[in-house]
């Protein structure tokens, strides 16, 4: 038995989480700088042909990723704020909601607004959900806002980051 103060404090994110987090953080950073970034190509040039080939591939292997650390967030108590930083851990609760429901979001429309069916790994087929043209219009833009929207909280998420590690308060160190 581990005497009591031998003992290394309580990690306040489980290995899974951590490596969920790094797991999305490279897949969303990736799906956005090349979404946003192949719309500057022309629609038949090469880069971007592959680029919307596997970023719907990638992202929906993302899903259950996506889905499991969901779930982990949902069902881990986070211990409740105190002290003078009450507001900055509602904001930064608040933050990280919104991120979840915007990857939410992105995920969901990105399925939904497939204009033809995918091969997943060539391998598993991928039904085009949509057929009506007008619907697949709203749904791509709705999509295109909330890539935009992701874009801009994980901008601030990093900002947050940054801002933490130069104020001495290390947020990477539990990440790691």
């Amino acid at each position: 038995m581990v005497h009591p103060v031998l003992q290394s404090p309580p990690r306040p994110y489980t290995t899974a989480r951590i490596y969920l987090h790094w797991i999305s953080a490279l897949v969303i950073l990736w799906a956005t700088l090349s979404g946003f970034g192949v719309t500057l190509l022309p629609v038949n040039h090469p880069v971007r042909q592959w680029v919307e080939s596997v970023n719907p591939q990638l992202t929906s292997l993302f899903i259950p990723l996506f889905a499991w650390r969901l779930w982990l967030y949902l069902t881990t108590s986070s211990e409740p704020a105190a002290g003078t930083r009450d507001l900055q851990k509602s904001i930064a609760r608040l933050a990280h909601i919104l991120i979840y429901l915007s990857v939410s979001g992105v995920l969901l429309t990105g399925v939904m607004m497939m204009n033809h069916p995918v091969l997943l790994l060539g391998i598993m087929p991928l039904p085009q959900l949509l057929h009506s043209l007008p619907a697949l219009a709203e749904v791509q833009q709705l999509h295109h806002l909330l890539c935009t929207l992701l874009a801009a909280l994980v901008a601030l998420h990093l900002a947050a980051v940054l801002q933490h590690q130069l104020r001495g308060r290390s947020v990477l160190r539990r990440m790691l």
